[in-house]
């Protein structure tokens, strides 16, 4: 063996030891780590020990506190029980003391009683005592006339109303109404009646206007300050010069591009936006200031012949046209209630009737009698021409009530609508712009321009002579209109000194269009009634007009035996709704029937079924659907009800129930979203008997009142019923 393998066995040793020597190194590390968290835990430990003792102490110490809170609390339940019984016996005490009072209180109040019945009688002595002077001192007259006697009817039946001292909760709902007044709210023109109840024949017609007396109906325009905040002028003072000069150098508030404002009834219905006019003011704005205005003149009048209070004493019956649906009859109430004409917005001292309704009354009173034709089942027609609109009706006598055979209708073909074919004659002589620019930039003789086409040519024109012509100076009535004009337009215009020559033919282009329109609503309203009419009778203030009257009786004097103009047209509406507030009066409706306009039904939940569309099947497998209760075209009477039974819950945990009305003017629909289906309305109901499960039935009804329709809906297990009231108007736009 060499000296390399002695050394190579010489040195592993060594190695293993160094390897030996660091493990134990190591080890004794750990173990002095392990000794030193040891150390730590004892002392840990000790630590906890000590915590654990504080808390036992002070547990010790809560356990001592709570037993005497225990024992005070028991101390406490022991003086309360103690107050309780104190106090029972003070309640005994005073109950006692509260008995012995009550006795007392009925004791004087049987005393206080007594004493105002004596002073009643007394009061209806001297009542007495003075309506015998007032009639001895009638009796000594030389000459009694009719004043004297109306007079006399009047005093007498404020008498018997005084001394009749009836409980006010138990008498008529208009026991208080002493004068009935009918507007007739019109688009270009507007009136009103009144009448004492007292004296039902003598029905009044206002003819006294702010500048201008002898007139029946009053000009339905408006003219406003520079902000147009404040009414300057109105009715027919807001178009004549000199009263505008004249306030407008007053309230140095004049600006010639202020525009008059007009025709805001016509937002109102389902006028097509661009047919509308364009107003500088919110329309319900300008129907409250012109109602407000109106009204003064209302009261006026009322204040000249009586001595009440306007708002108890006053029935007040505004005419609406046949297609206003309940939307615009709302919007007519709040316009009324911010003009001041009630004094509640929903006062029922404010009534509606329909314009057609109101003239058929009318003609009911003072024109069948006279054509011999107040024989029961009569039926004649009564054609409403106004301003905006015409509405046709068609009545027949059912004893001394109107019954609507078929459904009123109406549609915008007034007397408005041959002054803007005038306005299109304008413009295709001397150019769009120039009369836009005229109408925008100076209104007032826009204005000019179309007041004396009415007065000059609308007016007068009858149709029959071909010679008739009407020339239109353009530099004198609207000078400003020629600077708007163009310059190959001024030249031909200036070669004929700005007349305008509109001769027959131009005028009966402008009448014909709209005249045509009329003529085929009759037709409409004849198929309908599928029966012979006796009589036709034209009212409004356009059925004064001879071309229009020549064309209608030329086109159905083989159908109709009778037709007429009745009486005072232009005052017929507002007459006919002063009648008819008489009957409501007197609870005795004049109007026995109406004839529905619309489908009406409830959104009903029904198992889908083949057929039914995919999309509209709910998770649950059912489909929501358009139930009719009644349909248009039914004869419906005052009070009618239509009901449908038998409406149970959904799901038995089911706490209520809610009914959606829906009317349509078609006569059956499917669905509830289908175009021209409307929401009128919902009516929920409680469905407490929860126990019962499907079990709980409910009734939904409808009833057709005199001025409403009522809905309710009444649960068959407890009887409990709920009602709600819709306006009626069952004329939609």
């Amino acid at each position: 063996m060499d000296d390399s393998s002695e050394n190579l066995f010489s040195d592993k040793p060594r190695e293993f030891i160094e390897k030996l020597g660091f493990c134990y190194y190591e080890l004794n590390n750990k173990f002095i780590n392990l000794l030193e968290e040891n150390q730590k835990i004892k002392q840990q430990c000790k630590n906890l020990e000590e915590k654990n003792q504080e808390n036992l102490r002070l547990n010790s110490e809560l356990n001592k506190k709570n037993q005497e809170i225990s024992c005070t609390n028991s101390n406490l339940i022991k003086e309360n029980k103690e107050v309780s019984r104190i106090n029972s016996e003070l309640k005994e005490k005073l109950e006692e003391k509260e008995k012995k009072i009550e006795e007392f209180q009925r004791y004087v109040s049987n005393l206080e009683n007594q004493r105002n019945e004596e002073l009643k009688q007394l009061k209806k002595l001297e009542m007495m005592s003075q309506n015998l002077d007032k009639n001895l001192g009638i009796l000594k007259l030389e000459e009694i006339n009719e004043n004297i006697i109306k007079t006399f009817r009047e005093n007498n039946e404020d008498f018997l109303a005084s001394f009749s001292n009836k409980d006010p909760n138990e008498s008529l709902p208009y026991s208080n109404i002493k004068v009935v007044v009918g507007l007739d709210f019109g688009t270009t023109y507007s009136g009103f009646s009144y009448c004492h109840v007292a004296n039902k024949q003598n029905i009044c017609s206002n003819e006294i206007w702010p500048g201008k007396v002898g007139k029946l109906k009053i000009n339905t325009i408006l003219r406003y300050d520079d902000e147009y905040n404040n009414v300057l002028l109105w009715g027919a003072p807001a178009l004549v010069k000199k009263q505008i000069r004249k306030i407008a150098k007053k309230n140095n508030q004049y600006n010639e591009r202020n525009k008059l404002v007009e025709l805001f009834k016509l937002f109102l219905g389902n006028l097509q936006e661009n047919s509308r006019p364009k107003l500088p003011v919110d329309y319900k704005k300008a129907i409250t200031d012109y109602l407000k205005e109106f009204g003064k003149v209302i009261k006026d009048t009322i204040a000249t012949h009586w001595n009440i209070n306007f708002f108890e004493n006053v029935l007040l019956i505004l005419t609406v046209p046949a297609e206003y649906s309940e939307k615009y009859i709302a919007i007519m109430r709040e316009c009324a209630y911010n003009a001041n004409l009630i004094n509640d917005k929903y006062s029922k001292n404010l009534q509606f009737i329909s314009a057609p309704e109101a003239a058929a009354i009318y003609c009911m009173k003072n024109e069948l009698q006279k054509y011999d034709l107040l024989n029961i089942e009569e039926t004649f027609m009564v054609v409403d021409c106004g301003g905006g609109t015409v509405d046709l009706t068609t009545r027949k006598l059912v004893g001394n009530k109107l019954s609507e055979i078929t459904e009123r209708i109406g549609y915008f073909c007034g007397s408005t609508f041959i002054d803007r074919e005038f306005i299109e004659f304008l413009r295709r002589i001397l150019g769009y712009r120039a009369i836009d620019h005229l109408k925008e930039n100076n209104y007032d003789q826009f204005q000019c321009l179309v007041q004396e086409f009415r007065k000059n040519a609308k007016e007068p024109f009858t149709g029959v002579n071909r010679e008739f012509y009407y020339e239109l100076d353009i530099e004198n009535i609207s000078p400003n209109l020629l600077q708007y004009v163009d310059e190959e337009i001024r030249e031909m215009m200036e070669k004929d000194e700005w007349l305008i020559k509109v001769n027959f033919n131009d005028i009966k282009l402008m009448f014909d269009p709209i005249i045509d329109r009329i003529i085929r609503l009759i037709y409409v309203q004849l198929e309908n009634i599928q029966k012979a009419c006796s009589a036709m009778f034209l009212v409004g203030g356009f059925s004064e007009n001879k071309y229009l009257q020549r064309r209608i009786k030329q086109e159905f004097c083989h159908y109709i035996k009778c037709l007429r103009i009745s009486d005072q047209p232009i005052a017929a509406i507002s007459r006919g709704a002063v009648v008819y507030g008489l009957s409501i009066k007197s609870s005795d409706c004049i109007i026995s029937s109406r004839v529905l306009k619309y489908t009406y039904g409830i959104k009903l939940c029904v198992d889908w079924k083949e057929g039914d569309p995919i999309e509209r099947k709910t998770f649950y497998g059912k489909v929501f659907k358009f139930s009719p209760l009644v349909r248009k075209g039914t004869v419906v009477k005052v009070d009618q009800v239509f009901n449908s039974s038998n409406h149970r819950p959904s799901n038995p945990s089911q706490t209520a129930l809610n009914f959606a009305l829906y009317r349509t003017s078609e006569y059956n629909v499917e669905y509830c979203d289908e175009p021209g289906v409307e929401l009128l309305g919902s009516l929920r109901i409680d469905l407490p008997d929860v126990h019962l499960g499907y079990n709980r039935s409910v009734t939904f009804g409808l009833s057709f009142g005199q001025m409403e329709i009522s809905a309710f809906a009444e649960n068959a297990v407890n009887g409990q019923k709920y009602v709600t009231s819709f306006s009626l108007n069952d004329d939609d736009d």
